[in-house]
């Protein structure tokens, strides 16, 4: 059992000739509303690749809230843990022509009590992964050992509670761009961490592939497997929701790592947040690529 709690948004994307800049006025070639959000976009991806998903984020009592939960449970996702006293935040996107994107988001209202209620549910059910995304590591609580903590840090910007939540967690992924950019932990360093605190960490790097390291200090550098873009928005959630699916269901880091990566480039040639692939999908996609790629996997 895999819970999500997290980002669930209803995303209002905007496609630009560009991403503009301050004081710049662009044309929208198309503006639409869709369901989004880091932590239901992830949930889904796992939904499609056969793990059994709960959905625990905070939504309001409203229609547009009804037909968002309606939507994840048509995708296989369990929405019975989702409150519904709070409300479904909103997410504007910008995308620009080759798949650039900006994100301006809206924080919701999952907080550090219900995040606590999420984790003593899972654990009172018998355990399983709690699945968190960005800030909310700060907000982490004491956990059960029948918990075990996968994190995607991107959207986290206190590099001290990036690390608390690390040392917690079984998995880690996040963004090269964060990790080592703005918080300044460079590739040496990864292993290290890993080993420490019996984590794994993913660190993906878009274009240019991803890195696990893991406790017993073997790192795996691969590239990413090459699509044509049409955009790249909810590719990260695909990559983490599949990754931690495959985890989840029995296969070792790196193999569920490829998967992922195999998983995310089927996300960025297909439009819209939740362009993951199902299983069958990805199965075809996979059997066309290299042995490289395929090593593991199966």
């Amino acid at each position: 059992m895999i819970v999500f709690c997290g980002y669930a948004n209803n995303d209002v994307t905007v496609h630009v000739p560009h991403v503009p800049v301050l004081g710049e006025r662009v044309q929208a070639t198309a503006i639409s509303q869709i369901d989004g959000g880091m932590n239901a976009n992830a949930a889904v991806s796992a939904a499609r690749m056969g793990a059994e998903v709960i959905f625990a984020g905070a939504v309001g009592p409203d229609a547009r809230s009804t037909e968002f939960l309606a939507a994840l449970e048509e995708d296989g996702v369990d929405t019975s843990w989702a409150p519904r006293d709070a409300f479904l935040s909103t997410a504007v996107v910008l995308i620009a022509q080759g798949g650039d994107r900006s994100i301006i988001s809206q924080d919701d209202p999952n907080d550090a009590d219900r995040i606590a209620a999420v984790a003593e549910k899972l654990a009172a059910a018998g355990g399983g992964r709690l699945f968190l995304d960005g800030y909310r590591a700060a907000f982490l609580p004491a956990l059960d050992k029948r918990v075990s903590l996968v994190i995607d840090l991107d959207g986290c910007e206190d590099k001290n509670a990036a690390l608390r939540a690390f040392a917690l967690a079984d998995h880690v992924i996040v963004g090269r761009s964060l990790w080592e950019g703005e918080f300044g932990i460079d590739v040496d360093q990864w292993t290290t961490l890993a080993a420490k605190h019996n984590t794994h960490l993913l660190v993906t790097d878009g274009s240019k592939g991803w890195t696990l390291a893991t406790p017993n200090g073997d790192m795996t550098i691969e590239p990413a497997v090459s699509v044509d873009v049409v955009d790249a928005v909810g590719a990260g959630d695909c990559f983490g929701g599949t990754y931690i699916a495959f985890v989840d269901a029995g296969r070792s880091p790196v193999a569920a790592a490829r998967l992922a990566g195999a998983s995310a480039a089927l996300a960025c040639a297909t439009a819209g947040p939740r362009g993951c692939p199902s299983r069958d999908e990805l199965d075809s996609f996979t059997a066309t690529l290299t042995t490289l790629t395929l090593q593991e996997t199966r």
